[in-house]
């Protein structure tokens, strides 16, 4: 595994050297104070950090957000970051990862409008952004395996079991999902949510069709039906609800054609990025004006969207060969698109460093918004300390992995070295029942 071994900034630029990579760095943090609103929305960031979508698998049996929830939240708005990119929120049960996972429905309904509240109040009005799922082949509603998938995908059939008889989602079905996205996304804004997210990445359903190549029907085979399914919800809850309509999109799957989207045909290592430019036309001739950028999925290749020192398995690159693709590809689609407003990935493993990555990017017209996941879950108050160009480095996310093997255990998921007093005792408990 990689040894984090930087002590100075100058140790990081001789890296980034000696890959031959492109990595902005500035130590001018103060760009990442810079506010903005997004166009066509009533969002406005007060600074130019996020929170990423981090799920905590740590809900009510109905859905509701529990103390432990709420907790996270609060911690996470002590950040003082300019937006909150809430986690997967299940539109049906059947769509839940997880039976902790958080569902938004008519009975968990007031218990998320307490917690928006609260956030608003703390936050002073920060936007906080409704990530709506369906966890499709990663479907686990009563933690035991509930495969809904859209196509047999040989390489995540494998390593999850899926047989090659198993049934796939029928275009019926898939009818059936435009209604649950309206009623879920209307819950959003009537318990006080400032915008939706149709979550599009990490091959979660909306993901998977994405690349569905060999599916036949309405849903698969060509570009205009493997892209029906997610234009066809974002121009139906954009058309039922005042808020934002956002997307958290996937645009590079590292899984290799034909089953990945956005994989360069030869060397699906590489980001090609001609449907994900297409798409992106099409969801904003929509209306979508803001995108937070992803890669990979957790699931199968964590190195590519979570860069990191340890993990589950040695990656087949040096991390910051992951952090500049990923740095690297959302800049190519902010500068085809300058007037939507992209978050990006990839500064968490950067640890202490991360915010002169950050304002590099920023400063440059790169992206609107850095945002950040990991470093959420063990650094309490970040933001703060990121936008001042001060990081703790004993209080950095250390890229370790833990919190996407609580994650893969299908357990409440946070940082069990920075939040040890909570989260700790949970890994324990999920690495003895391996």
């Amino acid at each position: 595994m990689f040894d984090f071994k930087y002590k100075t900034l100058d140790d990081v630029r001789a890296d980034i050297d000696a890959l031959g990579l492109d990595l902005p760095l500035s130590e001018d943090t103060s760009v990442l104070a810079r506010g903005f609103d997004v166009r066509g929305e009533r969002l406005h960031f007060k600074n130019s950090v996020a929170i990423h979508p981090m799920e905590g698998f740590d809900s009510e049996p109905d859905g509701a957000p529990s103390e432990l929830t709420r907790r996270r939240y609060l911690r996470f708005a002590d950040s003082d970051a300019g937006l909150y990119w809430f986690e997967a929120v299940a539109i049906s049960n059947e769509s839940r990862s997880n039976n902790r996972q958080l569902w938004l429905n008519e009975q968990s309904a007031d218990a998320f409008k307490r917690l928006i509240d609260e956030l608003h109040e703390k936050t002073y009005g920060a936007p906080v952004i409704c990530q709506l799922t369906h966890s499709g082949r990663f479907s686990r509603p009563e933690n035991k395996p509930a495969p809904i998938i859209a196509y047999h995908n040989p390489v995540l059939n494998r390593p999850f079991n899926i047989p090659a008889d198993h049934p796939v989602v029928t275009d019926e079905y898939l009818d059936s999902l435009v209604p649950q996205y309206v009623k879920a996304a209307k819950l959003a804004e009537q318990v006080g949510f400032d915008g939706v997210d149709i979550k599009a990445c990490h091959r979660y359903l909306l993901s998977e069709l994405l690349s569905a190549y060999t599916r036949k029907g309405r849903y698969g085979g060509s570009y205009e039906n493997r892209t029906r399914l997610y234009r066809d919800v974002i121009a139906a809850v954009k058309s039922e609800v005042g808020i934002a309509v956002g997307t958290r999109l996937g645009v590079h799957d590292g899984i290799g054609y034909p089953y990945g989207f956005g994989d360069d045909m030869e060397d699906s290592s590489k980001f090609d990025p001609s449907e994900a430019l297409r798409l992106i036309s099409d969801i904003h001739s929509l209306g979508v004006n803001l995108i937070n950028v992803t890669m990979g999925t957790p699931y199968y290749n964590p190195h590519v969207n979570r860069p990191y020192c340890t993990g589950g398995y040695e990656p087949p690159e040096h991390p910051l060969v992951g952090v500049a693709r990923m740095i690297n590809g959302a800049a190519i689609l902010q500068k085809a698109f300058p007037d939507i407003a992209f978050i990006g990935t990839g500064y968490t493993f950067l640890r202490q460093f991360s915010p002169y990555l950050a304002a590099g990017a920023v400063g440059s017209g790169m992206i609107s918004a850095a945002g950040f996941g990991r470093m959420a879950f063990a650094y309490d108050g970040f933001a703060k300390d990121l936008i001042a160009g001060d990081m703790k480095p004993n209080k950095c996310c250390l890229t370790c992995g833990k919190c996407t093997e609580l994650m893969r255990a299908f357990t409440t998921t946070g940082c069990p070295i920075r939040d040890s007093e909570v989260y700790a005792p949970i890994y324990k408990a999920a690495m003895n029942r391996k």
